[in-house]
């Protein structure tokens, strides 16, 4: 769920604002500070249909995405300019606050994840089978296996609904598991859940927290690589500003690896909500931006 759209009130955006704000990245870090931007032959504006695109996958040569809250429970594939090539309704879905995809060789995972005000008792993964999705044709319906998540220790009542670290938005294929990261509204840092690809229910405790600094709106890993994507941004008094983690998976496979850690601060801003590797040309990154009073809706790419 869009943060700006839906925080509308001068009081909310300053709280968040003075909470992220709190957790500035600090240039001594082990880190470096690096610029990322797009120019006019790396982006494409997407149409409008897509104004709230929130997810990103990649499988048959196409790209796959969603809206965020407030479209049917639906997803795109695309082309690499952005052109949608068949849409495809999840039969058994309903779009509350979808806010992520996560993917491997076999499934595509939607993720209804989405908490802004750390009400939701529990949330929701549709896992589809590519096979079926290749074999749907435009504006057909699938039928998705419903996976329920609930976090360990959440309280049924936040203290505060603007300001917590019960949100999330990212969720990435990592082997056997799913891997899901917070957007603490709180600290500005992330936690890390490990999910199983199999259990119909599950409740997930925090295995680690990082200190992104940032409210975390997609992650990818690249196996290939060994290296997680994970993206977000930072709201100050002036608007929202946009970064990109590089981080390599750590040596026990169980965790990342902070001290390889790399910052990158994206221009143009905006509100950049998915990312993905692109499984077939090595260290070409896809990145998809709401449309807002800020920027246009767009996907974009950058080849590290």
């Amino acid at each position: 769920m869009s943060s700006i759209k839906h925080f509308g009130h001068l009081t909310t955006l300053a709280a968040m604002a003075a909470s992220v704000m709190a957790c500035v990245y600090a240039p001594g870090q082990q880190h470096s500070e690096l610029g990322l931007s797009f120019g006019d032959t790396q982006t494409h504006k997407l149409v409008k249909a897509l104004e709230e695109t929130s997810g990103l996958a990649q499988h048959g040569g196409l790209l796959w995405t969603h809206n965020d809250s407030g479209d049917k429970a639906r997803i795109y594939a695309m082309n690499e300019q952005g052109d949608i090539q068949k849409t495809i309704l999840i039969e058994n879905g309903h779009n509350f606050d979808w806010e992520e995809m996560a993917h491997d060789k076999q499934h595509l995972y939607v993720a209804d994840i989405g908490d802004n005000f750390g009400q939701r008792e529990e949330s929701y993964l549709y896992r589809l089978a590519w096979s079926d999705l290749e074999k749907a044709s435009d504006n057909a319906s699938v039928q998705a296996t419903k996976m329920t998540v609930r976090i360990a220790g959440k309280p049924k009542q936040v203290p505060n609904k603007e300001v917590h670290n019960f949100d999330f938005e990212g969720l990435t294929s990592v082997g056997d598991e799913l891997w899901l990261f917070s957007k603490n509204r709180q600290d500005g840092h992330s936690s890390l859940y490990r999910l199983t690809k199999d259990d119909a229910e599950q409740t997930v405790s925090a295995s680690a927290s990082y200190p992104v600094d940032m409210l975390v709106t997609a992650v990818d890993f690249d196996q290939a690589r060994n290296e997680f994507a994970i993206l977000g941004y930072q709201l100050g008094w002036n608007g929202m500003s946009s970064f990109l983690w590089r981080v390599k998976r750590s040596a026990d496979t169980r965790s990342l690896d902070w001290s390889s850690a790399q910052r990158y601060d994206i221009e143009p801003d905006g509100q950049w909500e998915a990312v993905v590797w692109d499984r077939q040309k090595a260290g070409l990154l896809w990145l998809s931006r709401e449309g807002n009073q800020q920027a246009d809706v767009a996907l974009a790419k950058t080849q590290f």
